[in-house]
């Protein structure tokens, strides 16, 4: 508006908000104008209010109100009323630091109103299509199969920011573009993300910090969270820059929902690699994950037949420790460190429990990511004997459990800590094994008879529940259980007592 040469008008005091945009001009000559101003304006006026002024407290006063409502400077037309601009008005506005400028007397104060309705309708026309424009090109950047890293891409390339993205437990997955932000920003959006995701609804945020402005939205439906973003900008959006933000997250969103997807799927292949463990079956395992990871499923894990392991088990949060990470937070903290954790690497969900697997030099990288849980794990053993290694790590899980809940604290337990696991060790020791591989050669010296001792170790892996076993060796309830049941009686074992059942599981454990 100062440069606009029709106009002639003149500055007469200085102001750090002379390159701030203008949101309206009006005229005005009430003594107290602010009630009916919005922040950003520039107000004209011929002065008739100062016709009863006192003194320069009353001058200090008019601007100190404007000042506060936001206005970005005022506009004094000469002539009309007196002759030339107050000295107490220019002293107000100079000991303030609100910009005047004086208008002369031939400039209508239309004129200048209109001009600035047509720049404003102009600049607010540009901004609308600039908006357009880059909500298509963060379309085409997210469906050319960049997916969610080139939505973030474009979206903070368009917004000149940084676009931070979130997993549904509030951890950091990835920043575009990659470069520093200072830790307290950093630190801050983390904060809000945890917030908004601990809500268990769809929410957003905005702050501002260290000069950096930090929006926060969450992805995904309450009840199913899949992350949130947060953008780091170096100034508040306007409308047009709300829509392109919305745009972008929400096919941050579709892309995150196309991974969850992903990962699903991931997941009942994972849980079949753990059943087909079970079954003694450790090289096909390993087949259908190395065939995954050549698909591009790099985060799914992967078996070495040849390997020991040790078994983490974990069901979720014990009744007094109901802060405890549950078995989905802790599978997603394994897939999320698991690519160099070990060579044998598998977690996966069955019947909404967790079992993890690994190398015996990866325990501490289950115990991390169960830190917070309540779990058991395993001793290492061969991973042909992957079943026993399950169930000392039920075993273990269950006195974590019983510790959980006199304690009110998480807790992992390893079955070598726990009775059990120290009177197999004794009984290990012994020449018990050796009487128990006796005891089952002649069951075993037929497929069947090898089959039906499988069958049995599945049902006690599965805490001797019949449904549970079965569904789980992909049979009908009513034949495992005949098939357990006539095993048993070759070993004169009547499974409807306790000690026929503890008998039977120490031969199959020590054999």
């Amino acid at each position: 508006m100062l440069s606009e040469p029709a106009f002639r008008v003149v500055l007469l005091t200085a102001s750090d908000r002379l390159d701030d945009p203008l949101s309206w001009v009006s005229s005005s000559d009430l003594a107290d104008p602010s009630p009916f101003l919005l922040p950003d304006q520039f107000v004209l006026t011929t002065g008739l209010q100062f016709q009863a002024v006192s003194g320069q407290g009353d001058y200090d006063d008019y601007v100190a109100r404007l000042a506060a409502s936001g206005v970005v400077g005022i506009g004094f037309g000469t002539e009309v009323i007196t002759t030339g601009t107050p000295p107490g008005l220019l002293e107000a506005c100079r000991t303030q630091g609100m910009a005047l400028v004086e208008v002369p007397y031939d400039v209508p104060f239309v004129a200048i109103i209109t001009w600035a309705a047509r720049e404003i309708a102009r600049e607010a026309a540009a901004r609308d299509e600039w908006a357009l424009s880059a909500q298509q090109a963060i379309s085409l950047a997210a469906v050319s199969g960049g997916g969610v890293s080139a939505a973030m891409r474009e979206t903070a390339r368009q917004l000149e920011g940084v676009v931070l993205l979130y997993d549904a437990d509030g951890e950091f997955v990835e920043q575009h573009p990659a470069g520093r932000i200072a830790d307290r920003v950093v630190d801050a959006a983390q904060a809000d993300v945890r917030t908004l995701l601990g809500r268990g609804r769809r929410a957003g945020a905005s702050q501002a910090v260290g000069g950096r402005e930090i929006v926060v939205q969450t992805l995904g439906r309450g009840d199913r969270p899949l992350g949130a973003v947060a953008l780091v900008l170096g100034a508040p959006l306007d409308a047009p820059g709300r829509a392109v933000m919305m745009t972008g997250t929400s096919l941050v969103e579709v892309g995150r929902e196309r991974d969850a997807a992903d990962s699903a799927a991931l997941g009942a292949l994972g849980a079949h690699a753990v059943r087909l463990l079970a079954r003694g079956e450790a090289a096909l395992a390993a087949s259908l994950l190395s065939e995954a990871a050549r698909a591009g499923a790099v985060d799914i894990g992967a078996v070495d037949p040849s390997s020991s392991v040790v078994v983490l088990v974990s069901a979720g949060p014990a009744a007094s420790a109901a802060s405890a990470a549950s078995a989905e937070e802790v599978r997603r903290r394994l897939q999320r460190t698991a690519r160099t954790a070990t060579p044998t690497r598998l977690a996966a969900i069955l019947d909404g429990e967790l079992v993890a697997v690994a190398s015996p030099d990866g325990e501490q990288w289950l115990r991390r990511a169960a830190e917070d849980a309540v779990a058991g794990l395993s001793a290492p053993h061969p991973i042909d004997r992957f079943d026993v290694a399950v169930q000392e790590a039920r075993a273990a899980l269950a006195t974590a459990t019983s510790a959980a809940d006199r304690s009110g604290e998480t807790a992992i337990v390893g079955f070598a800590d726990t009775s059990a696991g120290r009177l197999l060790d004794v009984l290990a020791d012994s020449g018990l094994p050796a009487v128990a591989r006796l005891r089952l050669a002649e069951v075993r010296s037929t497929e069947e008879g090898e089959e039906s001792v499988r069958l049995a170790a599945l049902w006690f892996e599965h805490g001797c529940r019949w449904e549970a076993a079965a569904e789980a060796a992909g049979m009908h309830r009513h034949s495992l259980r005949t098939r357990v049941e006539r095993l048993a009686a070759r070993l004169d074992l009547d499974l409807e007592s306790f000690p026929a059942r503890a008998e039977l599981w120490a031969l199959l454990s020590l054999s």
